[in-house]
């Protein structure tokens, strides 16, 4: 009888104990069977399980009725680990009922009365041998299936989530649609400086919004960050004779896209530099929170905005253009809130009015 091994993938011998008090017993069985089958006797059942844990073993034929062990006990025994391993039992007539009980309990696949005859027994061996590779196999059928079923959940979830992402996208742009023509109508008149301008701006802007963003999560000192952006900022604080106060901790860190990160503290660090009035000051601030978050505050005393104007910011093309920067076009603060969205936190702005300066908080 061969097998086939799901492992390998390749077909070998059956592997068969044999276990009995008396050699002679064992040498008989072992002579009939060991053309047909890889066998292993043993005069010791205490010896058995130690083998079984290391070897890979398809039948054990074990006699009911021996000194150091009872058969079924042993047999019961290795079930506990074993499940799968095809256990027959050689017994007398006075241990009949002990051995049915096993049977009963699904522990042993059969038992034969001695003296056994050899053809009973090379039946019930061969169908054991069958019963345990049906087994074996829809086992790995059914760890199969499992596996096919749970990569399907994976992907129904994964393509869920891409088409939600997508549709929401296009929500957001197709509400953009009119406000974005209304927009255009008002810049036509620009000078073409201005228009090519607008042109690179509305273009970085649709390059992101309408991407399906992956961004990667890295540990970041935001302090070497901020220390970076203020030199590209100094030229245009001193213009002004701005102060920046940096307040960020020394090591505050957080897990964001480094390139995403950089434009967003750009954006939020630029926007306290253009709206502040001359002479005053811009806040950098970190905070942890309770909730493990990182939190990084832009504060200025510039032109703040209205509460009407919470939400609008930080959508393109709905903002009048006397509200926005004389320079700008509106779209710095929203490609930031995109950039946030994608790495899972949130931007907020908050003003007491106009002329009454403004906070802005980034949570990571």
């Amino acid at each position: 009888m061969e097998s086939f091994s799901p492992g390998l993938g390749q077909k070998k011998k059956s592997s068969i104990i044999l276990v009995d008090d008396e050699q002679s017993i064992l040498t008989e069985l072992e002579i009939i069977l060991c053309r047909t089958y890889d066998v292993k006797t043993f005069v010791n059942p205490e010896l058995v399980e130690e083998y079984v844990d290391n070897n890979d073993v398809d039948l054990i034929v074990c006699d009911e009725m021996m000194p150091e062990l009872r058969g079924s006990e042993l047999l019961s025994r290795l079930h506990k680990n074993h499940p799968d391993v095809c256990k027959i039992v050689l017994s007398g007539q006075a241990e009949k009922n002990d051995v049915v009980k096993a049977i009963n309990e699904g522990r042993i696949f059969s038992f034969l009365f001695k003296p056994v005859n050899r053809q009973q027994l090379l039946n019930v061996i061969e169908k054991g041998i069958e019963n345990r590779q049906m087994r074996l196999l829809l086992e790995l059928q059914n760890t199969e299936l499992k596996d096919l079923n749970d990569n399907l959940e994976k992907k129904v979830k994964e393509r869920t989530t891409q088409l939600i992402k997508a549709h929401k996208r296009l929500e957001q742009l197709d509400e953009n649609k009119m406000a974005f023509l209304i927009y255009l109508s008002y810049e036509m008149s620009s000078p073409l400086d201005r228009i090519r301008k607008l042109v690179t701006a509305i273009f970085s802007y649709f390059g992101v919004a309408g991407q399906d963003l992956e961004p990667v999560s890295e540990k970041i000192m935001i302090q070497g960050v901020v220390n970076k952006l203020l030199k590209y900022e100094d030229h245009f604080a001193k213009a002004k004779a701005l102060t920046i106060e940096n307040l960020v901790e020394e090591d505050a860190t957080v897990e964001a896209d480094p390139k995403y990160l950089e434009h967003i503290l750009k954006t939020l660090i630029h926007n306290g530099v253009v709206f502040s009035q001359d002479g005053a000051t811009v806040t950098l601030i970190t905070e942890q929170g309770a909730d493990g978050k990182i939190r990084f505050i832009v504060k200025d005393s510039g032109r703040g905005f209205l509460e009407e104007d919470k939400e609008l910011i930080f959508k393109p093309f709905l903002l009048p253009p006397e509200k926005r920067s004389a320079n700008g076009f509106g779209l710095n603060l929203p490609l930031a809130k995109i950039m946030v969205d994608a790495m899972g936190g949130t931007i907020i702005g908050e003003s007491s009015g106009v002329d009454q300066g403004a906070t802005f908080t980034l949570t990571l």
